[in-house]
């Protein structure tokens, strides 16, 4: 009887870290996906400062 105990708390522990390290690899995700779209989002915006920079110089000469 013990040894079945220890057993089904052994696997309630299992379960819970395999929970928790799914709820870590989700965080990590969001956060990697969140600087990606920054990323992505700056890189369009220095890209549009470029092609006006570009335009002006353009124009002005």
């Amino acid at each position: 009887m013990k040894h079945r105990l220890t057993a089904f708390w052994q696997t309630r522990l299992a379960r819970a870290f395999r929970k928790q390290e799914g709820a870590e690899v989700t965080e990590l995700a969001i956060v990697l996906a969140l600087i990606v779209a920054g990323a992505i989002i700056t890189i369009g915006l220095i890209g549009t400062k470029v092609s006006q920079y570009y335009v002006t110089t353009e124009a002005n000469l």
